[in-house]
């Protein structure tokens, strides 16, 4: 009875075994397939935003995580490279006048199109929007002036398929997307708003800025880069813009007066606020140190607060 008992087990773990291999070898044939198939997508010489979101919402569950970054990266350098073919699109006069009538105080997919069909009666139009929207693009104004731009938003389909790294690049990219932080060289976010997203974007970089090993062997497909150093980059650039926003203001929205030379008051109260709750960060060091010279110049921009913020901006 104990050998029949034996064998039985041996079977079984050897049929788990099998089931194991086999699942294993289809998952890397389907992988395989689904890569090649992204590959001989993306050299296409004509592809739209939405041909490539098409594709990921197909297979993107059939590659690893890693991969699937890939994937996620080369849609948005779809985007990247058409977004000034739409941004023609929209220099029509006609269609900014329509804008206007119908755009509202932000940015809305679903409101934008029922008041085009209420308000405008334009098919045109109402089909360019929808257009828009299947390519992940929204609609920005500045300077009286109506644009498309990337709408990271866009990009949530895809976080529980990609590393969390990834997730949490384009989590970033879609605050940015969701309230740009100026418009017409004037700052439209609060200063304490300005420093708690310069602060996630460092503590990005301290998590995830240093690739991983294995980060960068690329996809097996001809993708030759590492997504981990790219996305690096990219928020690297962002924090930069923000780290200036935090040392210097707009043109607009300046940190100091221009005639008086002293210190915004609320940016003060903003920035003292923000310390007193700060992590270990260097940014956070960073503005704890402007502040200190700050303090010792009675809150006025003189050539030691000058020298000081030069230098952190340099460093980065």
């Amino acid at each position: 009875m104990r050998q029949r008992v034996f064998v039985f087990v041996i079977l079984a773990l050897g049929l788990l075994a099998a089931g194991f291999v086999l699942n294993n070898h289809l998952r890397a044939a389907r992988e395989k397939k689904a890569m090649a198939g992204y590959a001989a997508l993306m050299a296409a010489e004509e592809l739209s935003v939405a041909q490539v979101a098409a594709y990921l919402d197909e297979h993107i569950n059939a590659v690893s995580k890693e991969k699937a970054a890939t994937m996620v990266l080369g849609l948005e350098a779809v985007q990247q490279a058409n977004l000034a073919w739409w941004q023609q699109r929209y220099e029509d006069e006609e269609l900014q006048m329509n804008l206007i009538e119908i755009y509202g105080g932000q940015w809305s997919p679903q409101g934008i199109i029922e008041r085009a069909q209420a308000r405008v009666g334009n098919g045109k139009l109402q089909e360019l929007l929808q257009e828009t929207i299947e390519n992940g693009y929204k609609v920005e104004t500045a300077e009286g002036q109506y644009f498309p731009v990337i709408d990271y938003t866009f990009y949530r389909r895809y976080h529980a398929a990609v590393p969390p790294e990834m997730a949490a690049y384009l989590e970033l990219m879609a605050v940015e997307s969701e309230q740009p932080p100026a418009k017409d060289a004037a700052l439209v976010i609060g200063w304490d708003e300005i420093l708690r997203r310069a602060a996630n974007q460092e503590r990005f970089l301290r998590t995830y800025g240093t690739p991983a090993r294995g980060g960068e062997a690329g996809d097996g497909q001809g993708q030759g880069y590492g997504y981990r150093t790219v996305i690096a980059q990219a928020v690297r650039e962002l924090f930069k813009r923000y780290l200036r926003f935090a040392l210097y203001g707009c043109d607009n929205t300046p940190l100091f007066d221009y005639w008086t030379k002293e210190m915004n008051p609320k940016a003060r109260r903003a920035y003292e606020e923000y310390l007193s709750q700060a992590d270990d960060g260097e940014f956070s060091a960073q503005i704890k140190g402007y502040l200190n010279v700050l303090a010792e110049n009675d809150y006025r921009l003189t050539p030691a607060v000058e020298a000081y913020r030069e230098k952190v901006l340099s460093a980065w």
